[in-house]
């Protein structure tokens, strides 16, 4: 730890060095209220014969740098959206210079070209994105055109290499689902985020299944996005937050063609298509194409899926369009099943269940009017649709068993939401100087979720069929939901410095199950079914939720920020949470729902070559859902998924990159980052003694990254090592387990490298190899699907891609 304090310090003191030479010219854009724009246009001219010298464009708090320039007479000329020209002869003299441009305001949009590129891939959000409003929060934004990992199979492990606390799972070797959790909380899915795709909710259920099924193409992306818990204020009550994935914006040319063509180990091939275009300004187009297949590591591990995405948009007026999205998304995969510890010491790719298998078809509808109706306000509407099914099938028995070739399981659950949300953000002066700005929206959501459980053939296709589908041996039930919300979030300026935030969500949930259980009970011996009943239940309920938050943000100098925040959050109990026949766990019938908070306290900035965030946390969870061992008779015990009482994760997070260039250049330049987190996570005092001041399950201690990019003209080199400290799978904190289900997830490394050629603006071309040491490392023990057991993650692998722009 002394060594990377060491690093860390050092990096920071390289990054306030002043560099001298020639002029260097800093500037920032600002409207009337002194409201930084961001992404403003700079263009230098030359004021002996208006000669353009350069164009700039302002960053996220509207700054921009002129370096390495002679000194002598110049014109600055500055734009905006939405505000007037303007300019200003400035004699630039040797080394620092400093200006401020003032845009007055206009109610008509003006056309301007913004072209904005970092060589940083990470950033925080804006304090304004859109109709969000983001003063205090911890917050990520991930530019995925400087991403150097896998896009073919959406690596997570590379992806959110650059954000810190961050718990992910590696459940499959084609990036079929998302797995990631932060603070303590399980990666499932990703199921403690609100996740999101342009804005709209495009999980299972929001309320009682809010599981991630599907994750869009990487190569579609242009940014994912991360509030973290205080993200409940606008988004929903989740302790994770907010998880964003924004597509790309169509082509500004009539037609553009944009693919990827890539092959890698074990038979992967993934082709993503796409085709878009801007025709007179107003109209513009969009449609990819992705079909990715592969054989897998481990055996029995093939998959191969397919996914479609479409979107028109129109323009009546320059801030006025109305877009519609579809996207339609859809898998089958083998699933190899779990080990048991000894099983995956000895050979972590060999499977003994062959005939398990996962199948999910995801479409999703969606609708979005934007109005901006002056520089001060703004009014977004978003509407959506999700129609889905995802069906697993298969051997749900301890992995300690061999496969008793009997009738396969089948889980069945088919998915019809629908949402919309209204956003208004409104800025408005406070006095002659300052200003604020009031984000504020209303939410319906209705859900309706069937689940379905029984047996299927016992045969080793994929046949997802019910044998008696008018009688199912498991449960048959109806979970109908309904949610009302709505939200307010003021931010004050307050001075020069510093801007407070506070907010306020109401949240109406109303909830419904109605169907039937069969209860079975076996010899746990000879396995001779000796009862054997039918269970009717209706249940429904309903709650109103308040929630509140406070942040603030406080500004020293251009380069460093301090934050904070504290929000409130809660959970729902979810359907899983309520009725699932798995031999491996039972649930509570008394289960309850979760509330809690999250707070953050942290210091971010950017200098000239370097970026950093460094934060501590606390989160609080009461009523706090989790699995123990219950005694059912006197041979055998079972899990068993009920409230556990309170629990809180406490830590610090850490990310800072420097770029050594001695110019600001993209071409070449050699650049380092490291994120650390480092979390404390326990249960409080307990009746249940098994749980009782233990460690919180699923949470690393101590989890490393640190990355190395190396750019030389067209070339791009980059190496990245994770490290994750050893950690318990469940609150019990047992050592091992005969079925594997509990027990330690062992500490573990892995290396991956990248490297890119870019010929020209219409090719690229990538290869890598992931798990560049062929370390043997697992994530997570299943207690159900894809498992139960132990989950290998894969070893060496490679992966090449050419990439066409025309």
């Amino acid at each position: 730890m002394k060594s990377l304090s060491s690093f860390i310090l050092f990096f920071l003191c390289l990054s306030s060095q002043i560099t001298f030479g020639q002029a260097k010219l800093y500037g920032t854009v600002k409207n009337s209220i002194n409201d930084e724009l961001p992404f403003a246009k700079i263009e230098i001219l030359s004021a002996s014969n208006l000669s353009s010298i350069k164009k700039l464009v302002t960053d996220e708090y509207g700054r921009f740098t002129l370096e390495n320039e002679k000194e002598g007479d110049y014109v600055i000329v500055g734009s905006a959206p939405f505000y007037l020209s303007d300019s200003l002869k400035y004699i630039l003299k040797p080394g620092k210079n400093n200006i401020s441009i003032i845009l007055a305001d206009t109610n008509t949009l003006g056309a301007v070209e913004v072209h904005h590129r970092s060589n940083f891939s990470t950033r925080k959000m804006r304090m304004v994105e859109g109709v969000i409003v983001t003063n205090g929060k911890k917050t990520e934004h991930i530019q995925i055109d400087n991403n150097d990992g896998n896009n073919a199979t959406n690596n997570a492990r590379e992806l959110y290499a650059k954000v810190p606390g961050l718990n992910i799972w590696e459940s499959d070797g084609g990036g079929l689902q998302l797995g990631i959790g932060a603070r303590g909380l399980s990666p499932s899915r990703t199921a403690h985020f609100n996740t999101r795709q342009n804005g709209y909710d495009i999980s299972a259920d929001a309320l009682g299944y809010p599981e991630t099924y599907y994750t869009p193409p990487t190569e579609a992306l242009e940014a994912i996005q991360l509030i973290r818990g205080a993200a409940s204020l606008q988004f929903g009550p989740q302790f994770g937050g907010m998880l964003n994935f924004k597509i790309k914006p169509p082509s500004t040319n009539k037609i553009q063609y944009e693919g990827y063509q890539t092959i890698g180990a074990y038979n992967l091939y993934n082709t993503f298509n796409k085709i878009s275009g801007t025709l007179k300004k107003r109209f513009s187009y969009m449609a990819y194409y992705q079909y990715k297949k592969g054989d897998g590591w481990r055996e029995n591990s093939n998959f191969e899926q397919q996914n479609i995405f479409a979107q028109v948009k129109y323009h009546f007026t320059e801030n006025i369009f109305l877009s519609a999205e579809y996207t339609r998304m859809n898998y089958l995969a083998q699933q190899a099943g779990g080990l048991t510890d000894a099983m995956f010491e000895k050979d972590p790719q060999q499977s003994i269940r062959d005939r398990n298998w996962f199948k999910v078809n995801w479409q999703i509808a969606a609708m979005h009017f934007n109005y901006d109706i002056s520089t001060k306000s703004k009014l977004d509407i978003k509407a959506f649709k999700v129609v889905a099914e995802r069906t697993s099938l298969g051997n749900l028995e301890k992995i300690s068993r061999l496969d008793d070739l009997q009738e396969r399981t089948i889980i069945d659950g088919d998915f019809d939401n629908f949402g919309a949300e209204l956003r208004f953000l409104q800025r408005y002066p406070i006095g002659q100087k300052y200003f604020g700005i009031l984000a504020t929206g209303v939410r319906y959501y209705q859900g309706k979720t069937i689940n379905r459980q029984g047996f299927g053939s016992a045969d080793a296709d994929p046949n997802f069929d019910f044998l008696n589908p008018d009688d199912l041996e498991g449960s048959d039930y109806s979970f109908p939901s309904k949610n009302t919300s709505a939200f307010i979030e003021n931010i004050f300026k307050i001075n020069k410095k510093l801007t407070i935030s506070a907010g306020i969500r109401y949240e109406y949930i109303y909830t419904e199950a109605d169907g039937y259980y069969n209860e079975r009970v076996y010899h746990p011996l000879t396995h001779v079914l000796i009862f054997d009943t039918t269970i009717y239940e209706t249940k429904s309920q309903g709650r109103s939720i308040l929630l509140g938050g406070l942040g603030f943000s406080y500004q020293k100098g251009k380069s460093v920020e301090f934050y904070g925040n504290i929000a409130q959050n809660y959970r729902g109990i979810n359907f899983s949470d309520i009725r699932i026949s798995n031999p491996n766990q039972i649930v509570d019938p008394d289960i309850q729902d979760e509330k809690g908070f999250n707070a953050d306290l942290g210091m971010r900035g950017q200098r000239e070559n370097s970026i950093f965030d460094i934060s501590a946390f606390f989160m609080y969870y009461n009523n706090k859902i989790g699995v123990i061992n219950s005694k059912i008779n006197d041979y055998e015990f079972v899990r068993l998924r009920t409230n556990v009482g309170r629990a809180y994760s406490t830590g610090l997070e850490l990310f800072a990159e420097h770029k050594f260039a001695k110019v600001d250049t993209s071409s070449n330049y050699f650049s380092v980052f490291t994120n650390l987190s480092a979390i404390y996570a326990k249960y409080g005092k307990h009746d249940e003694k098994a749980l009782s001041n233990k460690w919180i399950e699923l949470v690393p201690p101590i989890s490393i990254k640190i990355g190395l990019k190396y750019t030389y003209n067209k070339w791009k080199f980059s190496l990245l090592g994770s490290y994750v400290h050893q950690h318990y799978s469940d609150g019990t904190n047992a050592e091992s387990d005969p079925n594997a289900i509990a027990g330690l997830i062992p500490s573990y490394y892995v290396v991956d490298f990248n490297t890119a050629f870019n010929l020209n603006k219409h090719f690229v071309f990538k290869g890598g190899i992931n798990n560049l040491t062929n370390n043997k490392y697992f994530t997570r023990r299943a207690t159900s699907y894809p498992g139960p057991g132990i989950i290998p993650s894969d070893g060496i692998s490679f992966y090449l891609t050419v990439g066409i722009t025309i």
